[in-house]
């Protein structure tokens, strides 16, 4: 079915023979995420992205292609316009852009039927983000960032941040006094600012801080959707939001009702412990649909499908897959909802009905990323590790149908490898421990094996195309691909899951060792001169394979945890080690102890390339160079390679170009046949 899927696409490489896939050809690749159905179903508002090596950033500018097919057109040509939203008459879109001379994103009215210049809806000296309309139309409701103490009008609070951001540079003083933590959070030192939510007549007209005090709405979540929303009637405002005073520790996030007209908000969910998340209420005003989490603490916890009757008050759990439901959708006659599981590394869609009922929505693979038109069918992203993105049209019990070709010309003539295979084996607890092989193009022999090792840990490879981690650009090098999905990966059944907390370096270590043992008596892999290389708990499970065996040729750990107890003291979201290790260092010495790469520093003997982001708060500096200075001081082959303008992701192009290339270089050069000594 993946064939077929490919073939729709016309994105099948076995097709063509031509110039090597390269990191900069993999820049070049256009993204495409966000897309939005017109209320009459004809058309879907999307955002293209690109990587720009020149401008050294992402190029970003909203499209509209016809839905049944047809050339797509370019919306905006700004390079830096995002977040399309239509209007519930689909006469206007609300699109999130920042102009030439302006430093932050602001909204932008268009106008659709009478054309000509769009409307300038927000001038905030922090920006705007997330706008959206009721759904009457009446109200737009946006984020921005603010200063907590700045209340009022739009224009009362910009004058009050306007005067502390005057007063700050006037001081000429950089120094920070903190009170509490969180003050810094994944990339940025938070200085006081909070997101607060908006809202103002979409006529026109001033608008108003729903959510004054100092705390985030919403909360920001790591890979999170849209946590703001209107009611049907557009009389509130419904977001996600926990209290400031737990937030370094706790993950018991509420969803929050606050009225547009004014007044206090009001807890929906103060029953439920975990998170709540991403509310979504029916076309039709009756029900309130939301993603919930059942434990606090525990950012892995399932994701359950929760829907609220708002007539009768009664609240179930109406999607249950045993693993986390990601992204969903109402159908337009509110009879039911279309939401994306991940499955054994490929995401399927499902339809979910009021009583709870589940079903496939279609048996072929296809992507997280869509929405539903008022005929059922889904305008979705779909992609694959050597398949680039491209918006399809589904129907149900379809496969996925081409709607673009962005990417069709640029990759006729590039040499990528073909889809992914199937790799399974049998773990040391009697479980199925899942992974994808991927090989070289035009591959007539025998390569190397590289071992990829995903992050979270809670987390998976997916047969979806990526740009941090791009599987195809490994294997064009060369290289047999061996993405393993060990104990702690999503997809699996939630007890796979969960099975990693507290056993970090155990059986997902074991698996991905009797991984490589079965990867290795494949006909078209090269014993003995594999490499491994991975990023977060990736680049964790490297620093663990560092000091518990020598089988590898060499290693690449980026941004790897070195030592836990050290990373607790200076990460910024504490529930995760916390959970993961039962409890903070003083609680459970032991297990931070015994699950930590440094405990084991003295076995370190294979090459490794250290990777590290300075502006990575999530896994601190000081980790990275922890593990390169153990290497370093025993002697053992290693190189770093630091990024002063990175976090936990290397994000700009240029920076990116630098880390592929230095990446390949370092496994090319340990990966290569040795030299066999003259007798």
């Amino acid at each position: 079915m993946r064939f077929l899927i490919a073939v729709a696409l016309c994105l099948s490489p076995a097709a063509f023979a031509g110039r090597p896939f390269t990191p900069e050809e993999l820049l070049a690749t256009r993204r495409l995420d966000d897309p939005q159905i017109s209320p009459n179903g004809k058309l879907v508002a999307f955002t293209v992205r690109q990587k720009s090596l020149e401008a050294n950033r992402d190029l970003k500018d909203v499209w509209i292609v016809p839905f049944q097919g047809g050339p797509a057109r370019q919306f905006t040509r700004d390079g830096r316009s995002e977040h399309p939203r239509w209007s519930p008459d689909g006469k206007r879109l609300l699109v999130v852009g920042q102009r030439a001379g302006q430093e932050q994103a602001q909204l932008w009215l268009y106008d659709l039927e009478e054309g000509g210049d769009p409307r300038q809806v927000t001038s905030l000296t922090f920006g705007a983000d997330l706008g959206t309309f009721s759904a009457d139309g009446r109200w737009i409701a946006y984020t921005s960032e603010v200063h907590p103490g700045c209340s009022g009008t739009t224009e009362e609070v910009d004058a009050c941040i306007k005067k502390r951001v005057a007063e700050q540079q006037a001081s000429k003083i950089s120094a920070r006094i903190v009170d509490h933590l969180f003050a810094r959070h994944w990339t940025e030192w938070k200085d006081g600012k909070r997101t607060h939510v908006f809202v103002q007549p979409a006529a026109g007209g001033p608008a108003r801080d729903l959510t004054p005090g100092d705390s985030d709405w919403p909360t920001w979540r790591l890979g999170g959707g849209d946590d703001l929303t209107f009611t049907a009637d557009g009389n509130e405002i419904i977001v996600s939001a926990k209290p400031a005073q737990r937030e370094a520790w706790s993950t018991n996030g509420d969803l929050w009702a606050i009225p547009v007209g004014g007044g206090g908000p009001r807890n929906l969910t103060a029953d439920n412990r975990g998170d709540d998340a991403r509310p979504r209420p029916s076309p039709d005003g009756r029900y309130l649909a939301w993603l919930s989490q059942a434990r606090d603490g525990y950012e892995s916890d399932q994701w359950k499908l929760k829907l609220r009757d708002l007539r009768a008050g009664r609240v179930s759990v109406i999607g249950d897959f045993d693993d986390d439901v990601g992204a969903f959708v109402w159908r337009r006659d509110s009879k039911g909802i279309v939401a994306s599981v991940l499955k054994r590394g490929r995401f399927y869609l499902n339809t979910v009905s009021l009583d709870g009922k589940v079903g496939r929505f279609s048996e072929s693979p296809t992507g997280d990323d869509f929405d539903v038109a008022p005929d059922g069918s889904v305008a979705v992203v779909v992609s694959g590790m050597a398949r680039p993105p491209e918006l399809a049209r589904q129907a149900p019990g379809a496969a996925p149908q081409a709607v673009t070709r962005f990417n069709a010309e640029q990759y006729a003539g590039i040499d990528l490898p073909g889809a992914p295979t199937d790799l399974w084996v049998d773990g040391k607890d009697g479980s199925k421990v899942h992974s994808f092989v991927l090989q070289p193009p035009n591959l007539s022999g025998r390569a190397p094996l590289l071992v990829l090792i995903h992050g979270g840990p809670q987390g998976a490879w997916e047969d979806q195309w990526g740009m941090r981690w791009n599987e195809a650009a490994f294997a064009a090098q060369g290289y047999v691909i061996l993405a393993v999905n060990p104990h702690g990966s999503t997809g699996y059944g939630h007890a796979f899951e969960e099975e990693i907390s507290r056993d970090w370096g155990g059986l997902a270590y074991d698996d991905i060792l009797r991984s490589v043992d079965a990867a290795e008596k494949l006909p078209f892999v090269e014993p003995g001169r594999a490499c491994a290389a991975g990023a977060s708990y990736g680049g964790y499970m490297v620093d663990w394979i560092a000091g518990h065996t020598d089988r590898f040729r060499c290693l690449v750990s980026h941004d790897g945890v070195y030592d836990i107890a050290a990373m607790y003291g200076s990460t910024e979201e504490l529930w995760f080690p916390e959970w993961e290790m039962g409890g903070p260092p003083w609680q459970s010495p032991e297990t931070y102890r015994k699950w930590s790469p440094s405990t084991y520093a003295k076995n370190f003997r294979t090459p490794t390339l250290v990777v590290q982001g300075e502006l990575d708060f999530r896994v601190p500096v000081e980790q990275g160079l922890g593990m390169f200075t153990a290497l370093q001081r025993q002697g053992v082959e290693s190189r770093l390679l630091y990024f002063p303008d990175e976090g936990h992701w290397v994000l700009k192009p240029r920076n990116s170009q630098l880390w592929y290339h230095t990446v390949f270089d370092w496994i090319r050069s340990h990966s290569a046949p040795r030299k066999q000594a003259n007798r």
